[in-house]
């Protein structure tokens, strides 16, 4: 039986990670989703990723009093909180879906992130199927 290697999705603001995007980071790494904020993520892009086959979810914001957008770090990190607590209704666990707010604007630090996400997943198993 070959090994199970987690699916994920990475929803990625421009502005806080990866300025060099198309250059260096998505050659590294699939499944990779630029937006111009992480604000701009909603929970049904999120649903529509787990309905699609991923196994985790994670968002890449600015940190604290970074967000170009002034606040759209804030709403982020607000939305994936409330989130994470309905998810289990949808029979996902709530790990699965992960948020980090720094900067990191070559965009080295986003291979590392989705590896420990998919270290933290791959005991979770695949995710069943999402209605």
């Amino acid at each position: 039986m070959a090994e199970y290697i987690p699916k994920l999705v990475c929803f990625s603001c421009k502005f806080g990670w990866g300025y060099l995007f198309g250059e260096k980071v998505s050659a590294e790494v699939k499944n990779l989703i630029p937006v111009i904020c992480s604000g701009k993520v909603d929970g049904t892009h999120i649903m529509e990723a787990f309905q699609g086959g991923a196994d985790g979810v994670l968002i890449l914001g600015c940190p604290d009093g970074e967000c170009h957008f002034q606040n759209g770090n804030y709403q982020a990190r607000k939305r994936i909180l409330l989130l994470r607590k309905t998810l289990r209704e949808f029979g996902i666990q709530p790990e699965r879906l992960m948020i980090k707010l720094e900067i990191d604007p070559e965009g080295k630090k986003i291979p590392g992130y989705i590896d420990e996400m998919g270290r933290q997943i791959k005991p979770l198993g695949p995710l069943a199927a999402v209605v």
